[in-house]
């Protein structure tokens, strides 16, 4: 429908097996997927009063200050999960990574985990991210997590505004330094879906998110698209051609239909959960490539004088121009095989940039 291509597919296949693992399992039930398995660090159990002490991690880069907070919101509802009754309010059990050392107002990354899954599944992901200058805030989803009693559900409504729930609990002053014009979404298999949710559905806008990494997400049941406009900002989807949920197809969708600036970072022979969490090469540079998205997008790196964000400006004309051309600089050189990329913009493209 008038939608073309910025940046053709960059696939440069190795003669040599370089296979994205995963510690994932098919779950059973709907067709969800499991994320879980053993975490790599678990924070102590959070009550409702007390938040428990912070701790300091060392990393490269950035030193990463770690300390788990619990927010609440007594306007929506918990559901029932399985034999475990619904009870009122929402309690969001929420890990902080914030860089130490940065004296700016700090760009802020919210990021939402997978069906019957947690944060602490995805440190190394976080961890990317904090450590390069964003502060990370991951709340545990009381439908879909693991961590409690009952029958893990997905929701996605519920989770989309508990992620703008948190952005709102993190721009009060106890939280201080989060610029509210530097936001981004993540999210990983429903928590992706969460944040499709977010970016193609009017009903959910939230004028503070400026950038969406939908991770081997798709476009949540129900909602008609395709919608226009999308919403204001950035996308970036990424997927495995093996993804054991059958989400290939469906992310691309979700990439084709789009009505926004954005990348697609497909993986040959990617899974649903080692492209993001495992050790190895591949897993490495997909990580790379969500940190390239966010610089070019909400810019944690960006200095006086630097490139703009992808839509900072007004955009029309020129400036679109150079906001895709500032993210294909960023992504393209990076998509390593058997990674490729595809770069698209809102409709109608400039004349100039045809």
């Amino acid at each position: 429908m008038g939608r073309r291509s910025v940046v053709a597919a960059l696939s440069i296949l190795l003669a040599t097996t370089l296979l994205a693992g995963c510690s994932g399992a098919v779950g059973s039930g709907s067709g969800s997927v499991k994320t879980g398995g053993t975490p790599l660090r678990r924070s102590a159990h959070l009550g409702r009063s007390q938040d428990p002490q912070p701790h300091v991690v060392n990393r490269p880069s950035f030193r990463i200050f770690e300390q788990a907070t619990t927010f609440f919101d007594p306007t929506r509802d918990t559901p029932a999960r399985g034999s475990v009754p619904a009870k009122a309010g929402r309690i969001l059990n929420t890990l902080i990574l914030r860089p130490l050392g940065v004296r700016t107002a700090l760009p802020l990354v919210v990021f939402a985990h997978g069906w019957d899954s947690n944060p602490y599944v995805y440190l190394r992901l976080l961890d990317k991210w904090a450590s390069a200058g964003y502060m990370v805030a991951a709340p545990t989803f009381p439908d879909s997590t693991n961590t409690l009693p009952g029958t893990p559900v997905s929701d996605y409504i519920e989770e989309a505004w508990d992620i703008s729930f948190v952005i709102k609990m993190l721009l009060m002053d106890r939280w201080g330094q989060v610029d509210p014009t530097r936001i981004a979404v993540a999210g990983q298999s429903d928590g992706g879906t969460d944040v499709a949710l977010l970016a193609l559905d009017p009903a959910f806008y939230n004028p503070h998110i400026r950038a969406y990494l939908a991770l081997s997400g798709r476009i949540p049941p129900g909602v008609n698209l395709p919608i226009d406009p999308g919403a204001p900002g950035a996308l970036l989807v990424v997927v495995g051609t093996a993804d054991q949920a059958g989400l290939y197809p469906l992310a691309t969708q979700l990439y084709q239909l789009a009505d926004m600036n954005k990348a697609l970072i497909t993986v040959e022979g990617g899974r649903h959960l080692g492209i993001y969490i495992g050790t190895t090469p591949v897993a490495h540079a997909v990580r790379a490539e969500t940190l390239k998205f966010l610089d070019a997008t909400i810019g944690a790196r960006r200095l006086p004088g630097s490139r703009r964000s992808l839509e900072s400006t007004t955009p029309t004309g020129r400036s679109r121009c150079s906001k895709i051309a500032a993210i294909s600089r960023s992504l393209a050189p990076g998509a390593l095989p058997p990674l490729s990329l595809e770069l698209g913009a809102r409709t109608p493209l400039p004349a100039q940039c045809r």
